[in-house]
């Protein structure tokens, strides 16, 4: 498409009022920045001209435009080295630039013309339609217009009518709009609830106890000191013919456990029973079983005994191996866990705890003969193991430098008494005038520690199937 003279001179003269914009942008800048700006324009100012002499031959030279002017200062730009230098070279170029949108200003006829330059602002006026809007070009006489209308767009933010015109998004349906069409295309639920899973690692392994009654006792025998008697108090004696022996006794104690009740309570809408695309009951069972893990694991490990199990962190039994000297705070050496399988009773039975926090200590450890003594699983559903035993993150663990951060511990020491199993209930009757229905679920049981103090031997350290590492602070 050839545009009229008047429409050249209209078109042309927008095209240098933004080129003319973008030289004042130059001002202040760095000569890296005026460089990246020189080598988006130096394409524009080649092919104006060139553009507009095919399209009206001597039209240039009636207009008085010396383009041999324009070409020397935008070599010279080209070829200026610096900041200071460039910025001498710029008010020529704007110089140059507005004479000539002066000439192509001068030449324009009044009335209504196409697009302007593809410059915001092109409406049509007085009931006369923008000639771009019936062509199927928009008004663009050639593909270098349309690719400096929209290197424009995008350096200047100026978009003109007929540019605007082609974006998409402007007249067709579609889902990127609920009010075209988005509201049309419906969603889906699946109806697959993500959650994370309780891994109780605990649980299996303590001795189970089964409550006839909510207090049960069991006998145990008083044998934690091995420096006279091994059995709690027995004794033999080598004696000659006829020599009188002293005799002796055993001692025992009693071993309490008393179930308490453990609980968890929730209410649920019948409308929501009723609508729910889960089965909320049994998501409720569901959670409440895991939560129940939860809690035992807890207290298993750091219950008061009031009213819940008692932890082996407050138990008279348990063993803190102390630190070496100097130690740093938060770390953990070789020599700790040398020292805790040392001080471990029964520690083919034992498993390692550890807050997640130590891990990277627990990975990276060597012994003194530059072995690590960390073996990560060798198949799926096997643990990682530590000095030859099990080892798993637990997050009942106490953070990393607290006592309780790594645990080595012989479960099969610890009773874990029940006398009623997780069991449920639900009401409609608890908040009946609410439409709303209970659920409940609850326990009773109890644990502790049978050991009542750390095993003394004949000759050496104590020993406790509960070893823990005392606090690191420093020094």
């Amino acid at each position: 498409m050839k545009y009229s003279e008047r429409e050249s001179l209209a078109l042309y003269e927008n095209l240098f009022q933004s080129l003319e914009s973008h030289l004042a942008a130059m001002v202040n800048l760095s000569a890296e920045s005026i460089s990246s700006l020189f080598d988006l324009m130096r394409p524009n100012f080649e092919g104006i001209f060139l553009q507009f002499d095919l399209d009206h031959p001597g039209m240039l030279k009636k207009l008085g435009i010396d383009t041999g002017r324009l070409d020397r200062a935008m070599q010279a730009l080209g070829a200026a080295k610096d900041s200071a230098a460039k910025q001498k070279i710029i008010p020529e170029l704007l110089e140059v630039t507005r004479q000539m949108r002066t000439s192509f200003k001068s030449q324009e006829d009044d009335g209504p013309v196409v697009d302007r330059g593809n410059l915001a602002g092109s409406h049509s006026f007085g009931g006369v339609r923008d000639r771009f809007e019936d062509d199927p070009k928009r008004g663009f006489g050639s593909g270098r217009e349309f690719f400096q209308a929209v290197m424009r767009a995008y350096t200047g933010g100026v978009i003109g009518d007929n540019l605007r015109s082609l974006a998409a998004g402007s007249d067709e349906h579609g889902n990127y709009s609920d009010p075209n069409g988005g509201f049309l295309v419906p969603t889906a639920f699946l109806p697959d609830l993500k959650t994370t899973e309780f891994d109780d690692v605990i649980g299996g392994r303590t001795q189970a106890v089964n409550m006839p009654s909510p207090e049960v006792h069991i006998p145990a025998r008083v044998d934690k000191d091995h420096s006279t008697s091994v059995s709690g108090g027995l004794r033999v004696y080598r004696r000659a013919e006829t020599q009188a022996i002293s005799p002796s006794r055993m001692q025992t104690e009693l071993i309490v456990l008393r179930a308490t009740s453990l609980m968890g309570l929730s209410f649920a809408s019948e409308e929501i029973l009723q609508d729910s695309a889960f089965g909320l009951a049994q998501l409720l069972e569901r959670g409440f079983r895991s939560e129940f893990g939860s809690r035992l694991q807890h207290e298993r490990i750091s219950g008061t005994g009031v009213g819940e199990f008692l932890g082996i962190l407050n138990s008279g039994a348990k063993i803190a191996v102390d630190p070496d000297n100097g130690q740093p705070a938060d770390s953990i050496t070789y020599t700790n866990l040398v020292n805790m399988r040392l001080r471990c009773y029964g520690y083919g039975n034992a498993i390692w705890l550890y807050n997640q926090d130590c891990l990277a200590r627990l990975m990276t450890m060597v012994n003194p003969a530059g072995q690590f003594i960390w073996q990560n699983s060798a198949r799926d559903g096997e643990p990682d193991r530590l000095l030859g035993r099990p080892a798993f993150a637990c997050e009942d663990c106490n953070v990393l430098g607290d006592e309780g951060d790594l645990i080595l511990a012989n479960w099969a020491e610890y009773l874990e008494g029940t006398y009623q199993p997780v069991e449920g209930a639900e009401s409609m009757h608890v908040r009946f005038e609410n439409h709303e229905r209970a659920f409940k679920f609850y326990m009773r049981n109890a644990g502790s520690p049978w050991w009542r103090s750390a095993l003394t031997p004949k000759n050496g350290s104590t020993r406790s199937p509960f070893v823990t590492l005392a606090a690191r602070a420093g020094e």
